[in-house]
């Protein structure tokens, strides 16, 4: 009876170490948490945006993985989509990878947002009024789209006429501003033709209203032809080549 007693104690006495011990790969793992895959993310952002890195702000959705790597740090390799423009709603795969091989790979999602210059109206502006270095301010403002026809520059909109009325902090884009006209329609005008040495000059009426840089609608007195021309100065167009 003894000799059954000795065996069956020692088989116990090992399936508890081994039930205590747990699986060794668990034992000899690194976990990489919450923390690491932020900062790799920030940081793949800020190395790829065309924003500077100061005015970028990440914030991040939903929990972060806790990844157990077996032996040892992880390497967080950072991926994002074709084409990301690097602002607003989107996401990222982070591949946790243990030396050349990926061990698993999670996707993170985030928000960009970008501190961006916009130029904003300092009272309320009448239609057709023409701007002034005081009617504009330029703000700072967190945006999470982009600027498109937004101004960050008050040059762009001095000097230029409202096409609407404006409230006060209105953010002004391109299609609420038009250029003062330089020339008018049924003006007659000074067309200068320039090739090399050579420059040409006859007299048109002009087609309709342009500002300075403009292509116009011209039409040659002597010829009495339609052409293209741009506005240079008052009473001034200049046929391009």
């Amino acid at each position: 009876m003894k000799r059954h007693i000795v065996p069956c104690a020692l088989a116990v006495f090992v399936t508890l170490i081994v039930l205590t011990a747990g699986p060794a790969s668990v034992c000899g793992a690194s976990a990489t948490g919450e923390t690491a895959i932020k900062e790799a993310v920030k940081k793949h952002i800020e190395d790829h945006a065309t924003w500077p890195k100061d005015r970028i702000r990440v914030d991040f959705f939903g929990a972060m993985p806790e990844v157990a790597i077996p032996s040892g740090h992880a390497n967080l390799q950072v991926r994002s989509r074709a084409g990301e423009h690097y602002i607003g709603r989107t996401s990222f795969a982070v591949r946790f990878c243990k030396g050349d091989t990926v061990v698993r790979e999670e996707t993170v999602r985030v928000r960009i947002e970008v501190l961006t210059d916009v130029v904003a109206s300092t009272h309320g502006i009448a239609r057709d009024h023409i701007i002034g270095p005081g009617d504009v301010t330029v703000t700072s403002k967190w945006m999470d789209t982009a600027t498109t026809g937004v101004l960050t520059d008050a040059g762009e909109a001095v000097g230029k006429k409202a096409t609407m009325r404006l409230n006060a902090g209105t953010e002004i884009t391109r299609q609420m501003l038009r250029p003062v006209p330089v020339v008018k329609k049924g003006e007659v005008v000074r067309v200068v033709l320039e090739s090399g040495p050579m420059v040409i000059s006859t007299v048109g009426l002009c087609q309709e209203d342009g500002g300075q840089g403009d292509l116009v609608r011209v039409q040659n007195l002597s010829s009495k032809k339609i052409i293209f021309a741009r506005v240079m100065a008052a009473s001034l167009v200049r046929v391009d080549f």
